[in-house]
């Protein structure tokens, strides 16, 4: 900016008060620096130097833009600072947003890993429902969403996601399991195998989950005889109502690995009674901020991890 350069130098001018030592250290020639400093005073009307016995002194009007370019400059240089702190800011950054099931089950593991390899990166994640992460993504207040996917597909006809709205990758699998407290011998409190054929008490997923789109399938098609007492959005709340003896849950196996392995709790029927899912990465089509972009990368270099469109 041709105007913020004459600024500076008449600032050094008046620092130096000499035009050469200031020519020099503004790498311009004495007749150049001369021009702009004309220049400048024809601007203001007014002259900013006069000489006193071959000493160049500071005019009243001098003084005064002196002080206002100094402030101005000190101004426009935070500017460009905190805009260039701000440009690398969001080129580090790596937003994801994603349900809350994927911070018990899947960032704790993947969030360590993802910081060795990215040290540069400075990491968020925002937590929502599956239907409102897809709306940050849409709207760029997102990079990724991380969400848990079926093979049928009937979360994403759920929400209405069309083939090529996104880029996708899988980065792993999870299962829907049914469990339930043990009784005293350690068996199922509430067994899918019953023989009675008495209905079991279900704990099911509030119809804003979308885990409860995918398994509501699979007991349409197992005829099971389950009679619904308590619902939850969160996965983690019907967890907690298993361990309370309320009846059976069809719960993430990473949700409740240690559960099952300490016997708090206990499968509650055989995998036929499992819901296979996927767990996803998606992307808008749009470019990527530099480091979000090398995740992407890197990822679609790793053998096992594949790319697919019919995720949904």
């Amino acid at each position: 900016m041709t105007d913020l350069i004459i600024l500076r130098d008449f600032l050094a001018l008046c620092e130096t008060k000499s035009f050469s030592r200031t020519a020099e250290q503004r790498y311009v020639s004495v007749s150049g620096l001369s021009r702009r400093i004309q220049g400048l005073e024809e601007w203001a009307g007014t002259a900013l130097f006069e000489r006193r016995k071959g000493e160049l002194v500071l005019t009243e009007a001098g003084h005064s833009l002196q002080m206002v370019a100094s402030q101005a400059l000190s101004a426009f240089d935070r500017f460009r600072l905190s805009v260039a702190d701000d440009i690398n800011d969001q080129k580090r950054r790596i937003r994801f947003c994603s349900p809350h099931i994927m911070a018990a089950i899947f960032f704790p593991h993947w969030m360590p890993r993802l910081q060795a390899q990215f040290t540069q990166a400075t990491f968020s994640i925002d937590a929502n429902t599956l239907p409102e992460c897809l709306a940050a993504l849409d709207q760029g207040e997102a990079d990724y969403v991380t969400a848990l996917f079926d093979g049928e597909h009937l979360i994403a006809r759920r929400l209405g996601i069309e083939s090529d709205s996104y880029t996708s990758i899988e980065l792993d699998t999870e299962s829907l399991i049914p469990v339930s407290a043990p009784n005293a011998a350690g068996q199922p409190l509430f067994n899918l195998h019953a023989a009675d054929g008495s209905p079991l008490s279900f704990l099911n997923y509030a119809q804003e989950c979308h885990l409860g789109w995918s398994l509501s399938a699979m007991l349409v098609n197992q005829g099971l005889n389950l009679q619904q007492h308590h619902d939850a959005g969160l996965a983690d709340s019907l967890r907690h109502m298993t361990l309370s003896r309320l009846g059976v849950a069809w719960l993430p196996y990473s949700l409740v690995r240690e559960d099952l392995g300490a016997k708090r709790l206990v499968r509650a029927g055989g995998s036929a009674f499992d819901v296979p899912l996927k767990i996803i990465l998606l992307r808008r089509t749009a470019p990527l901020a530099a480091e979000a972009q090398r995740l992407w990368d890197g990822l679609l270099e790793m053998k096992n991890v594949r790319t697919f469109s019919d995720v949904v």
